[in-house]
């Protein structure tokens, strides 16, 4: 349950420091899209659809790079304000006024809600804050300095349409809180009510494809009654950094539009190729389950492992030493994994120890007994996990 409290201050400055103003905060949940060669079964409008509940991620304050995946912290993102529309249940209370304050009512089809003294009041399309503080003045007519709470207890779903180069495009109906399933990866103890996120909404239209541009995702939004916006999402950007202000909240009416990767003709390769001058080193994140997870400075043309060495080598208590999965940006911006089975042994080969290129990633998974253990620690820790994010993109 999120609270909002306004009053209308006087103009004593003593009660202005006793009543800060309240901000409204709602963080969203950290996790992406679902594998692109995964295809469960897909839910639609007509389907039952899991339900996506939200946690708050605390401030990464490490060096750049990505962390150990037991103890990130998802950078912070400041999310859009949940904004009221038909269907929200909310309830209001006033201080020392049981009359003016009544039992939980439901925002009607028109947009209004109905209070005595002041009647009807239209709160379509107002935050939590900006309706907390039109009720205060309403009610000021007729009240002295009204304390007002105003809390939402239950939000409405969103409808959402998700397209493009998806595994099950669709119109979803998405709940920011409710029972159901919920995306792995994300934490239950603070139930923080709020709009789901553009990685969970692609992940219920089964993740992205191999033929998904990933760079240029895009988000189409009603602002007024002719006018759409649209927002430009670029999700390699948050695999690379963990930086979740790339995972925007989502609203009622959204439609997302994942493009497909235009082909690079072999004269373009060429052309590319001829135009890049070799650097003295490339970077590449190590990521999961090493001693020293993070972005690594390897020489070209350097092989998989010599990059898990350079990031400590495993953790041996945690990690699943037998393979590690390998990400790659293409040029036009799809992206391929692949599964690389470790032998520190083996030289320089195409399937078991690959030649590295700029900005690829190696995730290092964990352990089963690991994971298990993570798993029950995450449910008393509000931890958004980057390996869980990662690896719930492809």
């Amino acid at each position: 349950m999120v609270y909002y409290m306004t009053q209308f201050p006087p103009k004593s400055r003593f009660w202005e420091q006793r009543f800060p103003k309240t901000v409204a905060s709602f963080v969203a949940a950290a996790c992406l899209v679902a594998g692109a060669a995964g295809s469960s079964q897909a839910q639609s409008r007509t389907s039952q659809i899991p339900t996506i509940r939200d946690n708050q991620p605390q401030q990464r304050t490490t060096p750049p790079g990505l962390e150990r995946e037991s103890t990130t912290r998802a950078a912070t993102r400041k999310p859009d304000p949940y904004t009221l529309g038909p269907g929200d249940t909310i309830q209001i209370s006033v201080f020392n006024m049981p009359e003016l304050s009544g039992e939980s009512q439901q925002i009607l089809a028109d947009g209004s809600i109905s209070l005595p003294l002041i009647g009807n009041v239209f709160l379509q399309g107002l935050t939590l804050q900006e309706a907390s503080n039109l009720l205060s003045e309403r009610l000021s007519r007729y009240v002295k300095r009204p304390d007002v709470t105003l809390s939402l207890q239950q939000a409405r779903p969103l409808d959402i349409t998700v397209v493009g180069q998806v595994n099950r495009p669709g119109s979803y109906s998405v709940s920011p809180e409710g029972e159901g399933s919920v995306i792995e990866g994300q934490v239950l103890g603070a139930r923080t009510l709020g709009s789901p996120t553009l990685t969970a909404a692609i992940k219920l239209a089964g993740g992205i494809t191999k033929l998904a541009n990933v760079r240029q995702v895009k988000v189409e939004r009603l602002v007024g009654r002719n006018e759409t916006k649209t927002i430009n999402v670029n999700l390699w950007k948050l695999l690379q950094t963990g930086n979740l202000s790339q995972d925007i909240t989502l609203r009622d009416g959204d439609r997302i539009t994942v493009p497909t990767a235009r082909k690079v003709t072999p004269a373009e390769a060429t052309q590319l190729a001829e135009a890049s001058f070799a650097p003295d080193t490339i970077s590449v994140n190590v990521v999961g389950e090493v001693k020293q997870p993070g972005t690594v400075e390897i020489e070209p043309n350097s092989p998989l492992n010599q990059a898990i060495l350079a990031a400590g080598g495993f953790d041996k208590q945690r990690a699943q030493e037998g393979k590690v999965k390998l990400i790659r940006l293409n040029r036009n911006g799809s992206v391929t994994r692949r599964t690389i089975p470790i032998n520190f042994a083996q030289g320089i080969n195409p399937k078991s120890n690959p030649i590295l290129r700029h900005r690829d990633v190696i995730v290092v998974g964990r352990s089963d007994v690991t994971s298990v253990s993570d798993t029950l620690e995450t449910i008393f820790s509000p931890v958004t996990s980057i390996l869980d994010l990662i690896s719930d993109i492809f």
